[in-house]
């Protein structure tokens, strides 16, 4: 008999809780709580502690013991002005609630999972984050999401030195190292922004 996808889900999200508190467990707790008031004096919606020092990106099983980590506190400060932008676009309401699924990425996790030598999340500069409300599965809800999103790119980017990833299923990528945009592919001219259709 098969199992219910989101009875899958659920086993999942317990899982990975379960290896997150192990891990947490062998940290030192004043590193742990440290990083986590600096993180959250910057977000209007309180984050989690698993949210902010596990990367929940989708990944292979081999680079699953590299998920959890926090920073070298000589990046702390990388970060400030990517959780500010997130933080702007949720009190500007182009989203209701989300989840942020990076933030920071080990060298040995980077490597593990091919990712940028060169990638922001490596240097905790950067945000991936998934929006759950309006929820990816409402077509219309979403196409509004990415279009009103590209436009804020469009409008204020340059300024605010703004990187977006655009990964679909309300997925996202933000930075402030440099004003550009790409799709699933990594690549430019896969950004739904580039299109014709956003504008």
């Amino acid at each position: 008999m098969k199992k219910d996808p989101t009875q899958e889900k659920s086993e999942n999200k317990n899982e990975l809780k379960e290896k997150f508190n192990h891990w947490k467990a062998e940290q030192d707790p004043k590193l742990v709580d440290d990083y986590f008031q600096f993180i959250r004096q910057y977000l209007t919606q309180p984050p989690t502690k698993l949210e902010i020092m596990t990367n929940r990106n989708v990944m292979v099983k081999a680079c699953e013991s590299e998920r959890f980590a926090i920073p070298p506190k000589a990046y702390w400060n990388n970060i400030i002005g990517s959780l500010k932008l997130l933080d702007q676009l949720y009190r500007d309401a182009y989203f209701e609630r989300y989840t942020i699924t990076a933030m920071y990425r080990s060298p040995s996790l980077n490597t593990c999972v091919n990712g940028a030598k060169q990638s922001k999340l490596v240097y905790h500069y950067a945000v991936d984050f998934h929006v759950l409300d309006p929820k990816e599965t409402h077509e219309q809800d979403r196409k509004l999401l990415v279009k009103a999103l590209c436009q804020f790119w469009q409008a204020e980017g340059k300024k605010l030195k703004m990187g977006l990833g655009m990964y679909g299923n309300n997925r996202f990528h933000i930075d402030t190292q440099g004003y550009r945009t790409w799709g699933k592919d990594f690549k430019s001219k896969s950004s739904p922004c580039l299109k014709e259709s956003v504008n």
